[in-house]
């Protein structure tokens, strides 16, 4: 992740960056539904890194087409030169490209998503996921960018959630449980799915009011959680067969959330514990602990409306409505 945004960062990449239109999506969805949207990102893609001359099933990547879906290059890496090479290869297609083939196509209709059931009412929180220190890093990943990962996801709260946060337990354990459900997994290093209901073994926050001004109320946040699952999975990427395995994260939560008013202007929580275990994509394989591992949530900046990728697991509903609201 360090490197990536090193790389996105680069004054050279920025300058060439003012040529294009940025967007991003969820590459799952584009590849497996039948919408406009998704034909269109199919039939580009197909002429990418990942198209029908690679065996990879996923398409995930970084693409330059035009407004119509013209292809001007694609790529999956962070490493720098070939960023750049990258982009210049696009503009040079671009320059080449007879001028109605710049020109957009029909406008298109987009598919409903998560992002936008965002909690406008309720609260955004963006949650960060690393390795914590430690003395006995195997000397294969010393010096490389495992050794320094981390990752992040978000945890909504829905307007709900929120009114009842300070006062009602059933809230405070139901926040606790998902938070421990879906971010107790290890994805400092890559992806791993979220554990089902049945492995979360302790779950609790517990709220106490803190002295403070007389236009603000915090509150201190206590409690623990411990999550553990053993199944049939990999754990080398494709590159060895299902087995039994077990995963789990234990530890101790402490955090301070503040009010002013019924407004949430802040909201700390770090999570410390041990992980152990590995799952397919999480690069573990040849580090399955046990060792230290920190999540921390605090707000989400107010322009980001990413949902949390583990929302299937939220029991919300696709609404009907603005908002997503709990099941």
């Amino acid at each position: 992740m360090i490197d990536r945004q090193l790389v996105w960062s680069n004054p050279e990449v920025q300058a060439k960056l003012a040529s294009f239109v940025l967007a991003a999506d969820e590459v799952w969805s584009l590849q497996h539904r039948e919408s406009p949207e998704a034909r269109l990102f199919r039939q580009f893609a197909e002429e990418g890194h990942y198209g029908r001359r690679s065996q990879s099933l996923t398409r995930q990547g970084i693409y330059a087409v035009t407004p119509g879906g013209h292809f001007l290059g694609s790529w999956n890496t962070r490493y720098l030169p070939k960023v750049l090479e990258e982009l210049d290869q696009a503009l040079e297609r671009w320059e080449q490209l007879d001028p109605q083939e710049r020109l957009a196509g029909e406008a298109l209709s987009v598919d409903w998503r998560w992002s936008d059931a965002y909690p406008e009412k309720g609260l955004a929180l963006l949650v960060t996921t690393r390795d914590m220190p430690r003395d006995d890093l195997p000397e294969t990943m010393r010096g490389e960018w495992r050794r320094t990962a981390w990752n992040q996801d978000r945890f909504w709260i829905s307007e709900q959630e929120l009114a009842g946060l300070r006062s009602d337990p059933k809230v405070q354990q139901s926040l606790a449980q998902r938070f421990v459900r879906v971010h107790g997994r290890d994805n400092a290093r890559g992806q791993s799915p979220g554990y089902p209901r049945k492995a979360v073994q302790e779950a609790r926050w517990t709220l106490v009011r803190i002295p403070a001004d007389d236009d603000r109320e915090v509150y201190r946040v206590q409690g623990y959680g411990a999550v553990e699952e053993t199944g049939r999975w990999r754990i080398n990427d494709r590159h060895d067969e299902p087995a039994t395995h077990t995963r789990s994260f234990a530890g101790p939560m402490l955090g301070e959330i503040e009010f002013e008013g019924e407004r949430c202007v802040r909201f700390e929580l770090a999570w410390v514990g041990e992980r152990q275990g590995a799952t397919q994509y999480n690069g573990r394989a040849d580090d399955p602990g046990p060792a230290p591992m920190g999540v921390v949530m605090t707000l989400a900046p107010a322009h980001d409306r990413v949902a949390p990728s583990m929302i299937g697991q939220y029991g919300w509903k696709r609404p009907s409505v603005e908002h997503a609201v709990p099941d």
